[in-house]
Order: structure tokens, then C-alpha cells, then sequence
């Protein structure tokens, strides 16, 4: 199994945008140092809670400052952008990270993120958008002449200009197509809600699916849609591209993993931000099913979060929640962990990090033997 992290960010609404984006490089750095795969950046323009507008930027940083770890957006919203440029951008960085890059695309799914584009706040033409904003981006990257008018967005590539006879060079266009090709860039879809439309579109077009865990049965629908997809346009299933997002916060024992996680930045976000978006979409109904405690939504707290939400505890507890989620999943690749504010104190979680890189996920059982070992 792999391990990733994904930084949404979640980092309380005061921070300022430079404490926020320091803190992002410094957890790249981390994961890096951790022995991370992946590390993949949210982009929000509204939410004061997960405050990057513009990932790329804090991935430009961090390609400096690291040496093995994938980076990606995660996710471009693409009906947002202008197709053409975020195309050159999206191909220049991959190459300026030497194919240590991958794409994450998005309709978008918070409606002031649209409004402030100009765009309808009840989304209902996100998709489309996406939709038509790849299709020119996938033209640009092929760097063939063509004129494109959709129904939102326009574009092209113009035709390449001779050589000059005298040697001159100004003619010459860079190549900003993606590191490798344009098809050797991995393109990933993130879902939450039960049998998402997002999984059945990564499946259609063989992207990889990115599962933010709300319960075994949401989990396990989105596997089921994605291959549904997958099958309908001959795409090959494996499950080591599924990833799982969780909170994990590792210690010594799991008194003192709850203490950090309860008293941290962790329990911070989920208190002031998680919990309330989560009981009023009904997102917590999946874990409350998975714990069998049966209680009401209403009364879910803290404790609750850090015993059935969280996986939280000493190593040998981790391995054990996280074998059990994987054995009732049926198999996934990779557990990617969401990044929490500890800017004010940030070693705690960055050793938590180093032990679920190095302590936890190599040791994690594959599906079919954790159970009778």
C-alpha cells in the first residue's frame, strides 16, 4: 500500500495567506522526507477553511524543495479556467517537476466559487463545462492547428511558422504539452456522496478514482460506479489506483494519539467546521452505521469522531483500523492522509506523519490475509 496526503488545506480562516501557503511547503517538505507518494493541493477561492485559490503556485514552490513526491492539483475546476491557459500551465509544471505531476480535475461544488466567476451559483452547468473545458485542453496539448467553438469556451493552436531562412528563431514555439505525452499524464477524480456521477465519469474515461471516506458502503459504492464506467468503455480495473482519504494522527499510544487529535488542530476543524457541514448533509450517517451504535446524527461528538471517524491511536491500533477498512472494501492502494492546522505547534503532527509513512502503511496486510494471519 501507498501512502498520500492531501492538503485541502484545512487551516483556521484567521490564518493569513502567507502562513498558509509556508505551512503547505512545509508539509510537502515532510511528506517528502517521509517517504510520501503523493501530495495533492485543493483549490477554493470562497471557503475560508480550505483557503488555496491557486494550487500550482504552491506546488511550484515545493518542486524545489523536494525530491521523489508527486504533486497535484487537486481539483483543477475546470469550467472555471480558461482551457487554453490552464493547458500551458498544467503541461509546463509537469515538466518543470519532470513528470512528478499529475492532474486532478473537478466540476466544482461550492456555488460562491462559481459566482465570482460570473458564473450560475446553482452549478448546473459544472459538468458540461468540465466537460468541454478537457476537450480543448487535450487539443492544445496535441499542438495541432485547430479552432474550437463550444458552447462556453473557445479555443485553438496556430499553425507553426517556418523555419527562417536566415537562422532567426523567432518563430519557434515551446512545447508545452505534459511531461511524457499527453497521455502519460495521470488524470484523478475525487468523490464523496453515495454512488457519485464523478466516480462513474472517472471510470468512463479511465481516471483514477479518489474516495474522501464517509463510511464502507459509500467507499464501496464509489469502487462499484467507478468500474460500472470502466466497463461500459472497455477501461482495465485496478485497485491500487483507488485512493481513500482519512484523518489519521499517529503516537505511542492511543490515549495520547486522541489527546493530540482531540486538542489539536484535528479536533479544531472537525468541531468548528466538519461536523457541522457533515450532520447537515447527512455525511455522518455512514460512520454512525459502521460503529452499530445507532445513535442520531445530532449527537454525535467529539468522542465519537475520534473512536469511529478518525483513525487515531498507536501504530499497532492504525494497522488494525486500516486492514479492517480495507478488507471490508474489498482492496485499495493507497491511504491519503488530510493535512490539519498544527502552525502553532507543528511537531506533533509532523511526527505522526513520519510513523504513518514509515511505521504504518509498510505494514499494513494485504486484503485476504490480515484476517486469517
Amino acid at each position: 500500500m501507498k501512502s498520500g496526503i492531501f492538503n485541502v488545506p484545512y487551516m483556521r480562516p484567521e490564518r493569513t495567506p502567507r502562513e498558509v501557503f509556508d505551512y503547505s511547503v512545509l508539509m510537502a517538505r515532510e511528506a517528502d522526507q517521509a517517504g510520501f507518494t503523493d501530495f495533492m493541493i485543493g483549490e477554493h477561492a470562497t471557503q475560508g477553511w480550505e483557503s488555496v485559490p491557486n494550487p500550482e503556485i504552491v506546488i511550484g514552490a515545493c518542486a524545489r524543495e523536494t525530491e521523489r513526491i508527486r504533486f497535484a492539483p487537486m481539483a483543477h475546476l475546470l469550467g472555471l479556467h480558461q482551457p487554453g491557459s490552464l493547458a500551458i500551465q498544467v503541461g509546463w509544471l509537469s515538466r518543470v517537476l519532470k513528470g512528478r505531476y499529475f492532474l486532478g480535475i473537478g466540476p466544482g461544488a461550492y456555488p460562491r466559487d462559481a459566482i465570482i466567476r460570473g458564473q450560475a451559483a446553482d452549478l448546473s452547468e459544472a459538468r458540461p463545462r468540465r466537460d468541454e473545458a478537457l476537450e480543448i485542453m487535450r487539443k492544445v496539448w496535441k499542438r495541432e492547428p485547430f479552432h474550437y467553438e463550444g458552447r462556453f469556451f473557445t479555443g485553438g493552436f496556430p499553425e507553426e511558422e517556418p523555419s527562417a531562412e536566415d537562422g532567426h528563431q523567432e518563430h519557434v514555439m515551446p512545447d508545452f504539452s505534459p511531461w511524457g505525452g499527453p497521455e502519460a499524464l495521470e488524470i484523478a477524480v475525487t468523490a464523496l456522496s453515495y454512488n457519485s456521477s464523478s466516480m462513474r465519469y472517472a471510470g468512463e474515461n479511465g481516471f483514477s478514482p479518489i474516495s474522501f471516506f464517509g463510511g464502507v458502503d459509500v467507499a464501496r459504492s464509489h469502487w462499484d460506479t467507478y468500474a460500472e464506467g470502466a466497463a461500459a468503455n472497455g477501461h482495465p480495473l485496478d485497485r491500487e489506483r483507488f485512493r481513500i482519504c482519512r484523518d489519521v494522527l499517529v503516537a505511542d499510544t492511543d490515549k495520547e494519539a486522541r489527546k493530540r487529535a482531540i486538542n489539536g488542530g484535528l479536533g479544531h476543524c472537525w468541531e468548528k467546521y466538519l461536523v457541522p457541514i457533515y450532520q447537515r448533509f447527512g455525511i455522518l450517517q455512514g460512520y454512525i452505521d459502521d460503529s452499530g451504535t445507532g445513535i442520531d446524527v445530532a449527537d454525535v461528538d467529539m468522542d465519537f469522531i475520534a473512536e469511529h471517524v478518525w483513525l487515531c491511536g498507536s501504530p499497532e491500533t492504525v494497522i488494525r483500523k486500516i486492514e479492517e477498512m480495507n478488507e471490508r472494501i474489498g482492496g485499495f492502494g493507497e491511504i491519503v492522509l488530510n493535512t490539519q492546522d498544527y502552525i502553532d505547534d507543528p511537531t506533533p503532527w509532523i511526527e505522526s506523519m513520519h510513523r504513518i509513512a514509515k511505521e504504518v502503511v509498510p505494514c499494513v496486510r494485504p486484503v485476504g490475509t490480515a484476517a486469517t494471519a
